[in-house]
């Protein structure tokens, strides 16, 4: 906290300008016009500083105190009795009562200047416009910033000389936040955050989904709707702050190890990169290893060579290396065990000559005072060595490396002319037997399967593959039979617009133009040689789901495919607001007395929607697999569309797509491949929370690994319950959030359910704000979710 002065404190200097104002107050003309009068806002009664007193003035007014600090270039001017002070910062945990400042001022009663124990705060730099006062940071985080500001009143403004401020005609309608980064040091190109609006009596707002250790220019603007009930800009603050340094990613790539002796071994060190903060240290970790209990090293017991030897633990640091400059970030090679000091540590010599040994590293990111550090754990890949480490010595330099070069040049010469006499001597074979057994007849038409086959060898499947089929590309063809052919030149192709990549291929968006419609569309693109055996076999099973499903209201139409001689295309309807994007936006659409521009009955509509889509998947014997609210969109006449195949769409142009693991039942969590209609089951009614939520994120405090959100769920941690979701419809997601698979609900039991609370909506859940209950939201996005607003 910072008060007073800068250096020495001259008592003298601020007597010298006090009288000074005072004379200027005085002279005819000195004062100014009523209406071209400075303002200034009454911040409020905070606790007295006895540190302040050999810095006072004399001061019968606020207003002459003011004067005296502003004319200092300070932002705040403490009062107590005659005495003034001024300041510089001020700490919100010291603010009092406003009645503890109860000592009437000596030149004007009607005004406090302070009392026992107390002092009366005034700020210098404020207009007569009610912008957010005192704007300022009370807590941050790696991904959030909060922002505090003084309520609005207009009994706080002051004129210079006394006189009330007079105020233009106008109503403070509601608060727009926007923020901007100003630094990051993040190597991915920052996205825009969307201008976050909050209503007139909020003097406080969350920002989340920011970038750790990234620098922002927040802007606070008030609108004001005047006496023609036009909409105008009548203030605004701005501050500039930074989020916490976050965990160092991505994980360094572990360093190689380019030789060994008894006692040292020597590494290379390629350059690292942290998007979540500054590079201050890099920490080399010797790790001895036993292949036969391989176990990750204890961050609580990682010390020093001395610490390891009397804790019995097979790992220390040897080195702590500085990384805070930019030319220590380079490829350079360390020898472990060369007996030096670096940093904190000492480098001993390695003491076990037969041991297997791993180097692994650490990555230590201070910022502020705040330090994260993320260890990279060596494996056996980095004792490779690549052909890049051979040297090939075999001549000298000078004569015996022409000598090389052209035996060389002699040898690739004549595999060249081997080469070309057997392809034309094989192709002159071929021509002579296509003359003497083609006879006079010629293909006109194109009679050969949409997929080329050929002998790509053995499938690798979930399901064994039928005996009669021969490979991949025989079954590809067999389940492509039944489909919808679309001519290659009736697709035209965005192919710089990609919504999506997976294992298939990537998505994008397009056009398909038949004699019967015209329409966008989304396509999958797939190069059907890159696929190998189990992509195959995925491909493959999601592909019989499709043939399954028939056109269903709520569920993406899939036109058809279409091939080229290196692409396979499957096409589906395109649709591009996705649920999650839906719902967060309603938020900022709310009016004054609701939450959101979504009415109840809508939501409950579209749960019904997707109970229902999911209820056709199930009669269809089709596992999703993969629902939450970033796989279903919303249409233009709000209706609900399903996608059932592929990856998610990306949500942002760095091509992040967002964490499933939050939507997935804890069978898929503990073994990955149990997906079944139960665990739909339960995914729905994580996206149905979502709805009631409004965007909502499932676990929002959970943030961790999947091991972590599967103990937690085991311990009965389910998505708590809004203040505005009533127990009807609460119960009714709780029935499909057991663990045991057989004990929930269906989803025909789900849309039964919700179509019975569809009779009398604002009896399962109520969206309007009601004073001290439902005015704050859940989380609504965690890092990995942002990007759901950038398309």
């Amino acid at each position: 906290m910072e008060f007073g002065l800068r250096s020495g404190h001259r008592p003298f200097r601020i007597w010298l300008s006090s009288c000074l104002v005072a004379m200027c107050l005085c002279l005819p003309g000195g004062a100014p016009a009523p209406q071209e009068a400075s303002s200034y806002y009454y911040v409020g009664c905070y606790t007295a500083r006895t540190d302040l007193f050999y810095e006072s003035v004399y001061a019968k007014t606020p207003q002459t105190c003011i004067e005296i600090c502003e004319h200092q270039e300070h932002p705040y001017a403490v009062l107590s009795g005659e005495k003034c002070f001024c300041a510089n910062l001020l700490e919100p945990m010291h603010l009092q009562d406003e009645q503890l400042c109860n000592t009437r001022c000596v030149a004007n009663k009607a005004q406090y200047c302070g009392g026992v124990g107390v002092h009366s705060y005034y700020s210098t730099t404020v207009t007569k416009q009610p912008a957010p006062h005192h704007l300022r940071i009370s807590n941050r985080t790696e991904n959030s910033l909060t922002l505090k500001w003084d309520a609005y009143e207009a009994s706080k403004l002051l004129l210079a000389g006394g006189a009330e401020a007079v105020l233009p005609n106008q109503l403070l309608e509601k608060f727009l936040i926007q923020a901007q980064v100003i630094k990051t040091y993040s190597s991915l190109p920052p996205f825009p955050l969307p201008e976050l609006i909050v209503q007139s009596t909020e003097t406080e707002v969350e920002l989340t989904d920011l970038h750790p250790a990234t620098l922002y220019n927040i802007t606070v603007r008030a609108k004001c709707r005047g006496p023609q009930t036009v909409l105008t800009e009548c203030g605004q603050a701005s501050l500039e702050a930074h989020t916490e340094v976050g965990q160092p990613s991505p994980a360094p790539p572990p360093p190689k190890i380019l030789s060994r002796t008894d006692r040292t071994i020597t590494i290379e060190l390629s350059p690292i990169r942290n998007d979540n903060g500054p590079l201050s240290k890099l920490l080399v970790i010797v790790e001895y290893v036993d292949d036969a209990l391989s176990q990750p090293f204890d961050s609580q017991l990682l010390g020093s060579w001395l610490q390891a030897q009397q804790d019995g633990v097979p790992y220390y640091i040897a080195a702590e290396l500085d990384y805070d400059r930019p030319e220590d970030n380079r490829k350079r090679q360390f020898v472990v065990g060369d007996g030096k000091l670096y940093g904190r540590f000492s480098n001993k010599p390695l003491d076990q000559p037969n041991a297997h040994v791993h180097i692994s590293l650490g990555v230590v990111s201070t910022l502020e005072g705040v330090t994260k550090t993320m260890y990279s754990r060596g494996t056996h890949d980095q004792h490779v060595t690549s052909l890049d480490d051979f040297s090939y010595a075999t001549f000298e330099k000078g004569q015996s490396s022409v000598v090389a070069l052209a035996v060389t040049c002699v040898i690739f010469g004549t595999c060249l002319l081997i080469s070309l006499i057997a392809y034309f001597y094989l192709r002159y074979k071929t021509c002579r037997g296509r003359r003497l057994t083609g006879g006079n007849t010629h293909e006109m038409t194109l009679q050969t399967p949409i997929i080329e086959r050929e002998n790509n060898g053995f499938l690798v499947e979930d399901d064994p593959p039928p005996h009669s089929l021969e490979n991949f590309k025989q079954q590809l063809q067999l389940l492509v039979e039944g489909f919808e052919r679309i001519p290659r030149n009736a697709l035209r192709l965005n192919v710089n617009d990609v919504v999506g990549d997976g294992l298939f291929g990537e998505i994008i968006t397009g056009k398909v133009s038949t004699n019967d419609f015209a329409r966008d569309c989304t396509l999958h693109v797939l190069c059907l040689d890159d696929l190998n055996g189990s992509t195959q076999a995925q491909l493959l099973r999601e592909l019989r789901q499709i043939c399954h499903l028939k056109r269903q209201e709520h569920v993406l139409d899939f036109y058809g495919v279409s091939a080229s001689p290196d692409w396979f295309y499957l096409i589906f309807e395109q649709q591009r607001v996705s649920l999650k994007r839906r719902l967060v936006e309603s938020r900022l659409m709310a009016p004054s007395p609701r939450l959101t521009s979504l009415s109840e009955q809508m939501v409950l509509q579209w749960i019904y929607e997707l109970a229902s889509a999911m209820s056709y998947l199930s009669s269809c014997q089709v596992v999703h697999r993969q629902l939450c609210s970033h796989s279903v969109f919303v249409t233009g006449d709000s209706r609900l569309k399903l996608s059932v195949f592929g990856p998610l769409h990306y949500m942002s142009p760095n091509r992040q797509q967002p964490d499933q693991s939050r939507w997935l039942a804890p069978e898929v969590l503990r073994h990955q491949h149990q997906h079944s209609s139960r665990s739909d089951v339960w995914s729905l009614a994580c996206v149905a929370w979502e709805c009631c939520s409004l965007g909502g994120t499932p676990y929002a405090n959970a943030v961790g690994s999947n091991q972590q959100l599967l103990e937690a769920l085991r311990a009965a941690v389910r998505p708590a319950q809004p203040a505005y979701v009533f127990g009807d419809l609460y119960q009714l997601l709780l029935n499909c959030w057991q663990l045991e698979p057989s004990e929930r609900s269906s989803c025909e039991d789900v849309a039964f359910g919700v179509r019975q609370l569809m009779t009398s909506p604002r009896h399962a859940l109520s969206f309007d704000r009601v004073a001290g209950g439902l005015d704050t939201l859940p989380p609504y996005l965690p890092q990995l979710e942002t990007i759901a607003l950038l398309h």
